[in-house]
């Protein structure tokens, strides 16, 4: 017998309320989608396994979850969510809305995010296996961590004892929420025009 390829994507596109939604139901293969919106937009692009995710020229309002691939998000303006399990997320700003919190995860890859110079913000940072760079003057909060304790010894249970990981810092005196969480992988902070030297 000789084997049929099953080449169908199941692409589908929906427009409602000047919102489009595209997807496949392509679980076994990966499939390309290049996409072309105006520069004014706001993104949510999710993908599993074997994909990789990269926003360009876009200023708006994006939300990234790559579940086993990259993330790059280049020359982007405005705010950015950006999380990918099993990948490096890589992310450079024009321009940047300072209303808006920010969160860049990873759980086995670095995070690289270059913002403006001017960027006003208060960080929180956590990297269980790996190290925190920045090339912006970066004023670390001096105040130790509250531990947090879990007393369930009069229910037969155990007594919980812990203290949080996080540090939180300002740059430029602080202002927008930016958070920058990883497990396996290094934090680069840069500033644009700086030496790219890490």
């Amino acid at each position: 017998m000789r084997r049929i390829p099953m080449t169908s994507t199941g692409l589908s596109v929906e427009e409602e309320n000047n919102q489009v939604r595209i997807g496949t139901d392509s679980y076994q293969r990966p499939i390309d989608l290049t996409i072309s919106v105006p520069a004014r937009t706001s993104l949510i692009l999710r993908t599993v396994n074997d994909g990789n995710i990269v926003v360009s020229g876009v200023d708006g309002e994006i939300d990234v979850d790559d579940i086993n691939g990259t993330v790059t998000l280049n020359n982007i303006s405005g705010n950015a969510i950006a999380h990918a399990l099993n990948g490096r997320v890589l992310v450079t700003f024009n321009r940047i809305n300072p209303q808006k919190p920010m969160s860049f995860s990873s759980m086995n890859g670095d995070i690289d995010v270059t913002f403006p110079p001017d960027l006003k913000a208060n960080l929180t940072l956590r990297s269980d296996q790996g190290e925190v760079y920045s090339d912006f003057d970066v004023q670390v909060q001096s105040k130790a961590p509250q531990p947090q304790t879990e007393d369930t010894r009069s229910q037969g249970g155990k007594y919980h004892y812990k203290v949080d990981k996080t540090v939180r810092a300002t740059v430029n005196g602080g202002g927008q929420e930016i958070q920058f969480k990883n497990f396996n992988g290094n934090i680069y902070i840069r500033k644009t025009g700086a030496s790219k030297a890490q």
